[in-house]
């Protein structure tokens, strides 16, 4: 489920230069609005997609696309014409959403009809508006109050269920306790509930409307991840282009050393989740740890597919990224090279491993000002 927040998460590389100097920072293209600050609140006139990024997000314009959103307070008051992608601590949907809802976090709310599928994992999970697709819903408590017309996929310690919850499709449970399952049948008939073992669930293949994608929508997720990465590094380069030299050339010039800035980097904020747990007042914080790791680990694949196009572009004869036009040819050339050697079986999550290290160590060195020379522009 990681992967359909990616884009919301990715978003934020776009607005880490403006981040450290402005409280809210936002550029708006055809139609799409990117903005990132500690409170953002998106208003005003319709937009077509959404990318918002902070501390607390609240958005409360009509969305005719879709809407990526990351924080640590997510509030949608917008209606969204297509998808819904959400991360944060808490994360509440007060708006109809016309597609697909994917939110991941600590405490999640849905009080408005979802039209499409709805898929949820977090702490605490309440549904208290209808959904006319599936569900896949995970958490440590989960709560339903309202009409979902597809199959459900629910893996819970604990299962509310109100007085207006009912399942008109299949009802699968994950539990390793088949005993301790108890669904009322005005919630689904016996043989509509089907109980399965826990470990089963990260696997939801054989569950009714949960298949894998076909080649067509592999393909086109496939061009989609391209054109968002593409995007955000054309953006990083539009926006900072000096500073996106300068992590650049680290990556180019001493990757091995750079990976291994960023493999500390992302272990350090891995770690601190840990640490943070056993201070005891410090579990508060642990989901800016992991949305910061996410952040960094993002950032780092966007800076490192970018200096891949620089290379590429610079190995067919054009040279250093002089104009925005060669910058954005560099960005998404790095993003399909990227793209396509993920592909490759075995090593390729290696690759995409080591691209993203090092473009994290590139952004780290800058920031702890590890190396103090300047870099060419």
């Amino acid at each position: 489920m990681l992967r359909a927040f990616l884009p919301a998460i990715a978003i934020a590389l776009a607005a880490l230069p403006a981040l450290a100097e402005d409280e809210m920072s936002a550029w708006q293209f055809g139609g799409d609005v990117y903005v990132g600050g500690r409170n953002v609140l998106v208003a005003g006139d319709a937009v077509d997609d959404l990318f918002a990024v902070g501390q607390s997000v609240t958005a409360s314009v009509e969305i005719g696309g879709s809407a990526h959103m990351a924080g640590q307070n997510v509030a949608l008051k917008g209606r969204v014409g297509e998808d819904l992608y959400a991360a944060g601590q808490d994360v509440d949907v007060e708006a109809p959403v016309a597609g697909d809802v994917n939110i991941a976090g600590q405490n999640l709310k849905v009080t408005e009809p979802v039209s499409g599928d709805l898929r949820a994992a977090g702490q605490t999970v309440e549904i208290t508006a209808p959904v006319a697709g599936n569900a896949i819903l995970g958490g440590d408590q989960v709560e339903i109050d309202a009409v979902i017309s597809g199959d459900v996929a629910l893996n819970a310690q604990s299962v509310i269920w109100g007085d207006g919850a009912r399942v008109d499709g299949t009802l699968h449970v994950y539990t390793d306790t088949p005993d301790s399952v108890d669904v009322p049948d005005r919630v689904a008939a016996a043989d509509k509930v089907i109980v399965h073992e826990t470990k089963a669930f990260d696997n939801l293949g054989a569950m009714p409307g949960a298949e894998g994608p076909s080649f067509w929508q592999s393909l086109r997720r496939w061009v989609g991840g391209v054109v968002v990465v593409g995007l955000l590094g054309t953006i990083f380069a539009a926006v900072a282009p000096d500073y996106l030299a300068g992590l650049r050339a680290r990556a180019l010039g001493r990757p091995v050393r750079t990976g291994i800035i960023g493999f500390v980097g992302l272990s350090a904020l891995i770690g601190s989740v840990v640490l943070l747990a056993m201070t005891g007042f410090g579990i508060l914080l642990i989901p800016l740890s992991i949305i910061a790791a996410l952040l960094l680990g993002i950032a780092g694949y966007v800076i490192g597919t970018y200096a891949i196009g620089v290379w590429a572009t610079g190995v067919a004869g054009r040279g250093a990224p002089a104009s925005t036009g060669d910058r954005a040819i560099a960005a998404f050339i790095g993003a399909a090279i990227a793209a396509l050697i993920c592909l490759i079986p075995w090593i390729g999550w290696l690759a995409v491993m080591a691209i993203f290290l090092v473009g994290a160590g590139a952004l780290v060195a800058r920031l702890t000002r590890l190396e103090r020379r300047a870099e060419p522009a």
